[in-house]
């Protein structure tokens, strides 16, 4: 079959650039739970609106509103309509629908009050391409510089990988990209993104999503009740080793560093799934090809290598008891050990989740449900620490496991309000009770326990306690065809009440 010269063009744009948002799962993915957080102050960590989810295409060829007058009027109007779009910048759809294509653009401002105050101006691009139905390649592009105060601009949840400091600006960028292939019974995908495993609201106790973008090859199959999902990423190292003379190439000397994960689910009846896996977090090395080995026990493979990995063992499940009522629940295990698991031992690393998630069916006025959360979450001390720079389970210097920390008890309520003419108030409240002794990935237990690894003890709330409330709330406005509006106001109690103010606008075309 011919594919036309700018058919072939698009698609090898789109493989060299790579991909968007997120990768298009299918549900009931491992890396795409049920429950999920909805919250978040930058317009740039919002998923697409559904019904502009697919690609539009508006008849064979190349599309591009500027090519007549009339179109051009009505895509000049369409910038200012409410609803559906109805244009984008570029789209093409091969004659025989091999190839279907879209390029839009983006940009916005945001900002955010503190005790001081800044702002962040950006621009973008995304792009979506489906071949033949089952070739899907996306990327999401954004560039843009911080303005203001330095601190304030720190604290937003866009500073999570590397940012260029000037004398009066902080400039950062991201891009997340996958090609990914979908069969009936499997999804293989390449990509630079980031994925939760298990159901949570208020962050995952195994992986959590509130990290840089990663490397990773992913697969998953399924077969009967039972489906197996593989991820292997590339992660950045949180510092460099000084190993040469030169100052200026050890800034650069980041050692390798590697997550893998597998994972088994059984879902016995779309009622009830039940499942377990392990992760690592290796380096220093090459990948590792032994956790390529999906049917393998890795624990017992890391024995093998020497016991230098940093492993952890999880599970879960999850019970629907109907379309409303959600139900959920997972642990993870780092080190323990059989004969001291009811002891005080610090090796006695857990991690503990469980929630319930309710949601009411859309009124009339409003074309989403809305959504109520309870969440419960208890870490034992050191549960995410490790020795080496390269095993921390840390990612470009932000945590992989439950994003409050360790040695916590925390309750988290949420709710998703739909309001109508696709406006959506989300809000959300936490309780915890934390105390600082093994609250940090970054604590290095083999100079803490050095010589008494094997009868130190860590209790829970040891060290300074702190108890602290937080109040989020989040006003997502999507009335319109090509724009969006934020407003947000976040609040802790901790002694003393410190909040904060957030505020955005985005256009995408």
């Amino acid at each position: 079959m011919k594919i036309p010269k700018i058919s072939l063009l698009l698609l090898l744009w789109g493989c060299f650039i790579l991909s968007l948002e997120g990768i298009s799962l299918p549900y009931g993915s491992a890396f795409a739970p049920d429950v999920h957080g909805d919250l978040h102050y930058s317009l740039l960590n919002y998923p697409e609106r559904t019904q502009d989810a697919t690609l539009d295409i508006y008849g064979n060829g190349l599309y591009l509103p500027f090519a007549n007058l009339p179109r051009f009027s009505d895509a000049f109007i369409d910038a200012f309509r409410p609803g559906k779009a109805r244009h984008s910048l570029v789209g093409y759809q091969s004659p025989d629908s091999l190839l279907q294509a879209e390029f839009n653009f983006l940009a916005g401002y945001e900002y955010a009050k503190g005790e001081e105050a800044c702002g962040f101006i950006y621009k973008g691009y995304y792009i979506k391409a489906e071949v033949a139905k089952r070739l899907h390649l996306n990327t999401f592009w954004w560039n843009g510089m911080f303005m203001g105060d330095k601190a304030e601009a720190r604290n937003s949840e866009l500073a999570d990988g590397y940012i260029k400091d000037s004398a009066d600006k902080l400039r950062l960028d991201n891009i997340s990209a996958d090609i990914s292939y979908h069969a009936p019974a499997y999804t293989l995908a390449l990509g630079r993104g980031k994925f939760p495993i298990g159901n949570s609201f208020s962050g995952s106790i195994i992986l959590n999503d509130e990290v840089n973008d990663y490397g990773y090859l992913l697969a998953e199959g399924m077969l009967g009740d039972f489906s197996l999902s593989v991820l292997h990423a590339s992660l950045q190292a949180d510092s460099v080793y000084a190993i040469y003379s030169s100052s200026a190439v050890n800034s650069k000397t980041y050692p390798d560093k590697f997550l893998a994960l597998h994972q088994l689910t059984y879902t016995p009846s779309p009622m009830l799934k039940l499942f377990m896996g392990e992760s690592v977090v290796y380096g220093n090395r090459g990948m590792d090809i032994n956790y390529l080995v999906p049917n393998a026990f890795w624990r017992a493979t890391e024995h093998n290598l020497g016991d230098k990995d940093n492993m952890m063992v999880f599970g879960g499940a999850r019970y629907q008891a109907n379309n409303q009522l959600t139900c959920y629940a997972q642990v993870a295990f780092d080190e323990f050990s059989y004969n001291k698991l009811f002891t005080s031992w610090w090796g006695n690393k857990y991690a503990l989740q469980g929630g319930v998630q309710l949601i009411i069916p859309a009124l009339s006025l409003c074309a989403k449900p809305l959504k109520a959360n309870i969440e419960l979450t208890a870490v034992r001390p050191f549960t995410y620490t490790h020795y080496m720079n390269h095993t921390m389970y840390s990612h470009d210097g932000h945590p992989l496991g439950y994003p409050k920390g360790s040695n916590i008890v925390d309750i988290s309520l949420g709710l998703s309000i739909p309001l109508p003419r696709e406006v959506t108030l989300i809000s959300e409240a936490s309780y915890s009770k934390q105390g600082s002794y093994g609250s940090s990935w970054q604590q290095n237990y083999n100079d803490l326990f050095a010589h008494t690894s094997q009868s130190a003890k860590a209790k829970w709330f040891q060290g300074d306690v702190s108890k602290f409330t937080t109040i989020d709330n989040a006003l997502l406005i999507d009335i319109f065809a090509h724009h969006r509006l934020l407003a947000g106001w976040s609040a802790r109690y901790d002694n003393d009440w410190e909040s904060k103010l957030y505020a955005g606008w985005q256009l995408h075309y």
